[in-house]
């Protein structure tokens, strides 16, 4: 089943107009098969295949992409991941049902056949075994949708790893990962992606002040964040966190900023939080309290 919120999407990077599309997939495979230790590359050939504008916007330079993938999840919602503290391999099984979802930043005036190709509901090939395409679900925002009406809390949801990098300072060029979502950090980097993609007119033309504001805006109530290391191929391990945390929401004086964080919250669950978005790490789900 494919639904379509009235599609208005693509290609210039500062066009007006500009939204988020996501897709959302579900699917089984012919046989039980083994894949890589980070699922999400699972998604990102099954996505290579259907759509043409993943492939395009998957090749964008830069860093911050408009593309942005989660890892595959279970049937019980929980993402597919290697730690490396536990040596099993991730293996799809024939009946099961397995699912995740895409978000492309696009502008406007673009055919909505070059998003998905369904000619065929079988992807052959996917590390060894065809996947079969039981539900595809397509939704539309605009970015100036983004936003939440006046919540009183928040919970945020972190269900893959999140990778949330301190700016460089002095000879400290790299500078280091932390493994608690501090607001200014994530704000900060959900900016730098917002500004990177957004409408002209939708700039945020002082992003420090912002993100220092965020301090004061979400206050953490309660939380359950995991420190966790992740095996991402053969050489490679990638260490951030998981968890959830939920913040009381402190009233402010100045609205427009208040409104601003909860549109890039909003935004947080489209395009993903910190590094690597657009290789699974760092999606988010968010829940109004």
């Amino acid at each position: 089943m494919i639904t379509n919120n009235n599609l208005a999407l693509p290609t210039e990077r500062m066009m007006e107009n500009r939204a988020v599309v996501r897709v959302f997939i579900s699917f089984g495979v012919s046989n039980d098969v083994i894949i890589p230790p980070f699922s999400a590359k699972v998604s990102k050939v099954i996505m290579y295949r259907l759509s043409g504008l993943y492939r395009r916007l998957s090749g964008f330079p830069g860093p911050f992409k408009p593309v942005s993938v989660s890892p595959v999840y279970g049937s019980d919602g929980v993402a597919l991941l290697k730690f490396k503290q536990n040596g099993r391999m991730l293996v799809l099984r024939v009946g099961e049902v397995y699912s995740f979802s895409c978000s492309m930043v696009v502008g406007e005036s673009f055919p909505f056949d070059e998003l998905l190709s369904l000619e065929n509901h079988v992807i052959d090939n996917v590390f060894g075994a065809s996947a079969f395409l039981k539900n595809i679900r397509v939704e539309v925002r605009r970015f100036d949708s983004f936003g939440f009406n006046k919540p009183t809390g928040i919970r945020i949801d972190f269900n893959s790893p999140t990778l949330l990098q301190l700016p460089s300072f002095k000879r400290f060029r790299r500078g280091r990962y932390i493994f608690f979502p501090i607001p200014s950090l994530m704000i900060g980097s959900l900016i730098d992606h917002w500004n990177a993609n957004c409408d002209k007119n939708l700039f945020i033309k002082r992003p420090s002040y912002l993100a220092l504001y965020s301090n004061y805006v979400l206050m953490e109530a309660d939380y359950r964040i995991r420190p966790v290391t992740v095996v991402y191929d053969e050489k490679r391990c990638v260490r951030g966190f998981m968890g959830w945390v939920l913040y009381d929401l402190r009233k402010c004086r100045n609205t427009k900023s208040f409104r601003r964080i909860m549109a890039l919250l909003d935004y947080a669950q489209y395009v993903g939080v910190g590094k690597s978005r657009g290789a699974g790490f760092g999606q988010v789900s968010v829940r109004l309290l």
